[in-house]
């Protein structure tokens, strides 16, 4: 992919700042991309599992199911294939921050049991 100039005309930046430094590079016709591509990293945390029930389930409760918890339970699942990640939500069919999807298309979406409002006996087995 070749560098372009590129104009806050066909750019929305995130703020004036960028704007601004995209106005300048285009005033001294320095072709340049801008959020073109995606660099991944690995961020280390810890986790807290909600509760660990004694076959080895970790369910995560959830009212509202955030963005940043979003990523962090993709990351766990991705990094921990070995452990049983499981969701709890106060309403299933609520929305997840930022999405259209709900709760429960988030689950199926990213391969997650899900239940509502209590654990289910068969995950108690």
């Amino acid at each position: 992919m070749s560098l372009t100039t590129s104009t806050s005309d066909t750019n929305k930046y995130r703020s004036k700042l960028e704007e601004r430094v995209a106005s300048d590079l285009n005033k001294r016709g320095v072709k340049f991309r801008y959020e073109d591509e995606r660099i991944e990293y690995k961020v280390i945390r810890n986790y807290k599992p909600d509760f660990q029930l004694p076959n080895g389930i970790y369910v995560e409760a959830k009212g509202y199911f955030k963005s940043e918890d979003q990523r962090k339970m993709r990351n766990l699942k991705a990094q921990h294939p070995d452990k049983d990640f499981r969701m709890l939500f106060q309403n299933a069919k609520g929305k997840v921050q930022g999405s259209k999807m709900t709760n429960i298309e988030w689950c199926k979406k990213y391969d997650y049991q899900w239940c509502e409002a209590l654990v289910p006996e068969e995950w108690t087995e």
